[in-house]
């Protein structure tokens, strides 16, 4: 037996000569279309913390006991996008408006409620980074104060201050179209794509007498809480309508005749001439912008004070006073074709794909709900004879898509100043109660799919308290959610498109009759033979573009 016997006959097959394959990218003739993508990352929220030592001012009486603490916070900057090279962090500076009630140590003299209004200003370095050419968006909300009464003329708080930021990187994306003097068959497929086109802030002025009747005069205001939010808003033409709401909660005093009645009666007299009102005003902005497809506002009323004035006709009124500043955001979404897939019909054509997103948005939410929750204070307290003051704060909320519909749910921080009376007999206590209610806005969202983002904004519109009797009170709020669906789409780009030569050239075959496979389409197909869609229909006298296995082509190149 030869050697040659010993060799099986498939092995005699002469080897193929070696392609030899050379990329040849295109340098010139590319063509190109620019898109203006904006990428939006939320940043993760950081909580810091701020402890000041506060003094009560000398014009007030000794601190006893503190009822209530609310605060305000407020950035000096909101939007930053420079940072320094090579820098790891972000300097926030601001202040918070601290609104404090507490009851002195003589009640009969100075009332039984006296308000101090503090600024504690705030310096940060928060560790984030910051992409190249981006845009940071920052927000910052007093999530809880402690505090501690250190002796009658100063107490110390302990503020976790919450910050959070969107992240907007303007990019533009080169969209490849095709190459001068070649025929590239393409794929194309629609993808939506959205921008910011335009970020500015426009400045309200208000000036309104608030519509509070009153037989007796205004002394003082106490505390205020002032809510601005939005009703609706219209993108026309080159201008953008905004309509909202201001709501104000107010504790007041009017002037009595400050004389103490029997023995252990003073402090009731007192509260007889502490008030509490709300009320709304309504405004309207009229903002240029330069057109777009949807819009984004979010209300600093930071500005806005209820001050007691002096008026000819009405004598002394209370006036809500100040600037809305607006900030608004308009995107601009388009429809673009993209390349998704492509060649040649004489030449091999090669490219790589690069993965893009865009946030695309998708509509808006709109929701009310009302909430509602039987308070039963402290049996120490004794009988509630009188609720003084009643107020809240978003204390935590979330927003996400389920079934078509937007879903927010959270907690108010319910806090309520009464007056009691232990026993018949006893002095009238005024004491200070807090507790979370639950809620649930529930709003329709038109095609949603369950995987959009919500930027929400959530406010307590309306508040209030009342009493059932001498031992449940009831707590009501209405709170109001509005905002932007997001959704992340997707896309393909054409890059590095190139042509790749090979050494040994296939003979090419005129004439192929091809039987489809699972998962074949027109372009597939047409791909694979280096011919065209519109060919294969011609043809094969294809009425409709759909493939089916088993079917018989005739391809003719």
């Amino acid at each position: 037996m030869t050697y040659e016997k010993e060799i099986p006959d498939y092995a005699m097959v002469p080897a193929k000569e070696i392609e030899e394959k050379i990329i040849v990218p295109v340098t010139k003739g590319a063509i190109y279309s620019p898109v203006q993508v904006t990428n939006i990352t939320e940043k993760p929220k950081t909580v810091i913390t701020i402890e000041e030592d506060i003094l009560v001012p000398d014009t007030k009486p000794d601190l006893r006991e503190i009822l209530l603490i609310d605060g305000r916070a407020r950035l000096a900057s909101r939007e930053i996008d420079q940072m320094g090279k090579g820098d790891d962090h972000i300097s926030l500076a601001g202040e918070i408006e601290l609104q404090t009630l507490y009851m002195p140590e003589n009640q009969q003299v100075s009332g039984p409620v006296i308000a101090v209004q503090t600024r504690v200003p705030f310096k940060e370095q928060w560790h984030t980074g910051l992409a190249s050419g981006a845009t940071l968006t920052a927000s910052c909300k007093v999530e809880k104060i402690d505090y501690m009464v250190i002796n009658e003329r100063k107490y110390r708080v302990k503020i976790s201050l919450a910050i959070s930021a969107r992240e907007c990187v303007d990019s533009k994306v080169d969209v490849f179209e095709g190459i001068t003097g070649e025929e590239i068959q393409m794929l194309r497929e629609k993808v939506e794509i959205t921008n910011i086109a335009l970020r500015k802030k426009d400045t309200l002025s208000i000036s309104e007498i608030l519509e509070i009747k009153e037989d007796e005069t205004f002394e003082a205001v106490l505390k205020q809480d002032i809510t601005v939010v939005e009703n609706y808003k219209q993108l026309t033409g080159e201008k953008l309508v905004v309509n909202g709401f201001i709501f104000v909660n107010l504790l007041y005093t009017v002037a009595g005749s400050g004389e103490a009645g029997p023995e252990g009666e003073g402090a009731h007299q007192k509260t007889d001439c502490i008030r509490q009102a709300r009320e709304r005003v309504e405004f309207t902005q009229f903002i240029p912008v330069s057109g777009g497809s949807g819009s984004e506002v979010c209300f600093d009323g930071s500005g806005l004070r209820v001050k007691l004035v002096s008026d000819e006709e009405l004598g002394e009124v209370l006036k809500l006073e100040g600037e809305i500043i607006t900030h608004v955001e308009v995107y601009r979404t388009m429809e673009k074709e993209i390349i998704v897939d492509g060649y040649h019909r004489e030449k091999d054509f090669v490219c790589d794909f690069g993965e893009k997103t865009s946030r695309v948005m998708v509509g808006t939410t709109a929701g009310e709900s009302s909430v509602r929750e039987i308070i039963s204070p402290d049996q120490g307290y004794g009988d509630v004879e009188k609720i003084i003051y009643t107020t809240g704060e978003i204390a935590s909320a979330g927003s996400h898509c389920e079934q078509g519909k937007v879903i927010t749910e959270g907690s108010v921080l319910a806090k309520i100043i009464c007056q009691s009376r232990p026993s018949k007999d006893a002095q009238p206590q005024i004491f200070s109660m807090r507790q979370e209610v639950p809620f649930r806005v529930v709003a329709n969202g038109a095609q949603l799919s369950g995987d959009e983002m919500v930027s929400d904004r959530i406010y307590i519109k309306d508040i209030w308290a009342e009493k059932i009797n001498n031992k449940q009170i009831e707590f009501n709020a209405a709170v109001v959610c509005s905002g932007e669906l997001m959704r992340q789409v997707p896309f393909k780009v054409l890059v590095n498109p190139a042509f790749e030569e090979k050494t040994v050239k296939e003979r090419a075959v005129p004439m192929v009759v091809y039987i489809t496979r699972k998962g074949d389409s027109l372009w597939s197909v047409a791909k694979k033979f280096k011919t065209t869609m519109e060919s294969i229909i011609q043809l094969n006298q294809l009425e409709e573009g759909v493939l089916h296995p088993g079917q018989k082509l005739l391809i003719l190149k």
